[in-house]
């Protein structure tokens, strides 16, 4: 029973530091997207989506959705052609 509720304790700790870790990593990735959107033609249609996908990156991470959030800001990044 004791190592059950080791186990259980451990899992829970993990799964807790992992979705915070993943939660900060959202605004480094969105940030960096927006720096890299500023430094380009603002009129080009690729730019305009692309940011419109980091706005919407935002908004998943501001719901507590880092994974979604995460694939979305990536996404962008990569319209972009920016390199991580």
């Amino acid at each position: 029973m004791r190592k059950l509720m080791v186990v259980t304790a451990v899992a829970v700790s993990l799964a807790l530091t992992s979705s915070a870790a993943f939660a900060s990593s959202c605004p480094r990735v969105i940030k960096q997207g927006r720096d890299a959107a500023a430094k380009m033609k603002k009129d080009d249609p690729k730019v305009k989506a692309a940011v419109a996908k980091l706005d919407e990156a935002q908004k998943l991470h501001d719901g507590g959705k880092h994974g979604e959030s995460m694939a979305k800001a990536n996404e962008a990044l990569a319209d972009l052609g920016v390199k991580q």
